[in-house]
């Protein structure tokens, strides 16, 4: 028996293991990781790998799991939808560059039928590799996401158009060949995809109701896996991609209730398997070609990412759509992708491009390819930097001489940083008590949306002064924080607190690491996610487990004094009595009379132990004041003190010693 195959494979995942950790701890994308194991592992640095085509198989299948995957979030209504971007910005895209690129290659005195397969393969992108970091940064259904998965879909149409052309290129047929392969061709994808429709809406909901009964998490696996599969196989018979087919037959089933079950069954065999594609795409890399025309190979790559980026760019601003969507739109989809693999292979098979020239092609996208994760991963800082001028405009476009107009009759209100769901939810609660409030948001849909419906939420930077003081900053009673990075909400806080605003200021935030950096800053509180859910959750559990109320609250109630100061200790009612919790923080009020000998003494000369009992603060007239050591007592003024039931009591007859003197 030969185990060649199976020792490739071990050490393809073992030393991806490591690779992967390392990648990841380093906080570099895994898909570079991945292709760095096939550059170690193959003729470019050890050799240990020489034949790959197992392992192609392998790596195929795992872009087939990954469309099934990405086709249960494109339902075909939703793909009735995005009409415009499948055929409008796809369309035009493929176009654009396949012109572009053909016409530049004629110039460099290529000829003309190498410049045709060259431009049709590099026109196209990677579906694995773009696919892949959407999900992994949950972009899909964002407004680029969609652009990006609309373009990917007519790419994967057009390579099944460019495989039917070539052979008719290279002289296997003439028109009739040509016109009778479109026409077949397009009759085998329309009963295709008329069989996987009657499929998914009378077959497959049948047969996974049926399974679902059996409780048998084995055989929902199974058939998860055999509708993938089968799926990509009829597909690949008729002669269309196997990609496509996995596709089609998730977007089938995108509707079905058993939709997420499905996705989470699929994942870890499509990450795997998805895993040794981009270990394959390492393993292809030529040595003898990048040692002879390195300096070639990095030029082209980057012209190919600079004029693709342009290109999509530019199309995708034609569609109305905001420039940093554009930017972004762009980046994703710069690279050239792996379907040029297939076609430079068939191209070589009926001699119609030169070995020597693909190899350079191929090399030349597996470059922009190993780029690609980076580029995207920072997508967002480049789409800022290249936008940032529009941006500025944008938020510029309602002066603030006009939001001052539009928000000087509301006073004493609530000013919102940030209107996404916590924002939204703040605001309807304050609606309810009907307490004002103000929002700045910088995303203009959330900010369409809200105006629309008679809501005073501004769009612009949180971070700019001016904007926070158009929007009644200094007549606020309190500024709510609600932005998702850390970065920015410690930003905004600085600039509040920078033009001496007292104004209180709570955080969110999203874990408690960053709490005690944002009061450092000036928040008043800092309200952690994470905590304050792992708190709910706890107090329910306790409860649960039939614990009595008291005891869980003054539990929870605990956690929740040690984090925030100003919600810890309150003022008892009769029930915290009846509890009898000496332990539990109270706060309680001691006036100071004319009798007391306290008037004109220090707080220092009280001598009140902080460890048990700590002086909030003291309220004079109508004025609260913060503690200091040298502050002189008067008689009325109000202390708050918080502690323990016990040690307060002890503090007041201490104080009352004082009057006794």
């Amino acid at each position: 028996m030969d185990f060649t195959f199976f020792n490739q494979l071990i050490l393809m995942l073992s030393l991806s293991v490591v690779t992967v950790a390392v990648f990841k701890r380093l906080n570099i994308p895994e898909s570079l990781g991945y292709i760095c194991v096939g550059i170690i592992l193959g003729p470019v640095a050890t050799g240990l790998i020489q034949g790959h085509q197992d392992i192609g198989l392998l790596a195929e299948i795992g872009v087939v799991f990954l469309l099934f995957t990405l086709g249960l979030e494109f339902s075909l209504r939703t793909i009735k939808k995005m009409q415009k971007e499948v055929f409008g910005l796809g369309g035009m895209q493929v176009f654009l560059s396949m012109i572009g690129l053909f016409l530049g290659l004629i110039l460099l005195k290529f000829q003309p039928i190498e410049s045709m397969v060259i431009s049709g393969a590099l026109a196209l992108s990677s579906t694995a590799i773009v696919s892949k970091e959407l999900t992994q940064r949950n972009e899909l259904q964002s407004r680029h996401g969609q652009l990006v998965i609309g373009t990917l879909l007519f790419q994967d149409i057009a390579a099944v158009i460019f495989l039917i052309v070539l052979p008719v290129i290279a002289g296997s047929g003439g028109q009739e060949s040509l016109l009778s392969s479109f026409l077949l061709t397009f009759t085998k994808g329309g009963v295709f995809v008329f069989a996987m429709l009657a499929a998914g809406k009378w077959v497959l909901p049948a047969l996974f109701h049926e399974i679902a009964k059996a409780r048998s998490e084995e055989l929902f696996v199974l058939m998860a896996l055999i509708t993938a599969l089968m799926a990509a196989w009829i597909a690949h018979f008729l002669g269309l991609s196997m990609a496509l087919g996995g596709f089609v037959a998730g977007m089938m089933l995108g509707e079905s209730t058993y939709k997420h079950q499905l996705e989470a069954d699929i994942k870890p065999f499509r990450d795997v398997l998805l895993g040794l594609f981009f270990i394959s795409i390492g393993l292809m890399l030529d040595p003898v070609t990048l040692k002879q025309s390195w300096p070639i190979i990095l030029l082209a790559t980057g012209i190919l990412i600079l004029f693709k980026f342009i290109v999509v760019a530019f199309i995708t601003r034609s569609l109305n759509e905001n420039r940093e969507t554009a930017v972004r739109t762009g980046i994703f989809l710069c690279q050239g992708g792996e379907f040029c693999f297939a076609l430079l292979a068939l191209a070589l098979s009926y001699g119609q491009i030169e070995p020597e020239l693909a190899s350079i092609a191929l090399s030349v996208t597996i470059s922009s390819m190993v780029l690609a994760p980076l580029l995207i991963r920072n997508s967002h800082r480049l789409s800022y930097y290249l936008s940032k001028k529009e941006i500025q405009t944008a938020s510029s476009d309602t002066d603030n001489n006009e939001i001052r107009k539009q928000t000087a009759h509301i006073q004493d209100h609530t000013l919102i940083c940030g209107y996404g769901r916590v924002g939204q939810t703040i605001s309807r609660f304050l609606h309810k008590e009907q307490k004002k409030f103000i929002a700045i948001d910088d995303d203009p849909l959330h900010v369409h949306e809200a105006r629309l419906a008679n809501e005073p939420v501004f769009y612009g930077d949180c971070q700019r002064l001016d904007l926070l003081e158009a929007v009644g900053l200094l007549r606020a009673n309190l500024v709510v924080i609600c932005v998702d990075k850390v970065q920015t909400a410690m930003n905004i806080v600085k600039t509040i607190r920078g033009c001496q605003c007292p104004t209180p200021i709570l955080v969110r935030t999203r874990y408690d690491d960053s709490v005690d950096a944002l009061l450092e800053a000036g928040a008043t509180v800092a309200i952690p996610e994470v905590l304050e859910s792992s708190l709910l959750i706890a107090e329910h559990a306790l409860t649960m487990l039939g614990l009595p109320d008291t005891v869980v609250r003054d539990r929870i109630d605990g956690v929740r004094e040690e984090r925030y100061a100003t919600l810890s200790g309150y003022y008892p009612s009769i029930c915290d009595f009846k509890a009898s919790n000496n332990k539990k923080a109270i706060r309680h009020a001691i006036t100071i009379t004319e009798q007391s000998n306290i008037d004109g003494l220090t707080i220092k000369d009280l001598d009140i132990n902080p460890d048990k009992v700590r002086l909030i603060e003291i309220r004079r007239c109508d004025e609260t004041i913060q503690p200091s050591d040298d502050l002189i007592l008067h008689s009325g003024d109000i202390l708050v003190l918080k502690g323990d039931n016990k040690s307060i009591q002890y503090v007041e007859n201490e104080l009352e010693k004082f009057s006794a003197q």
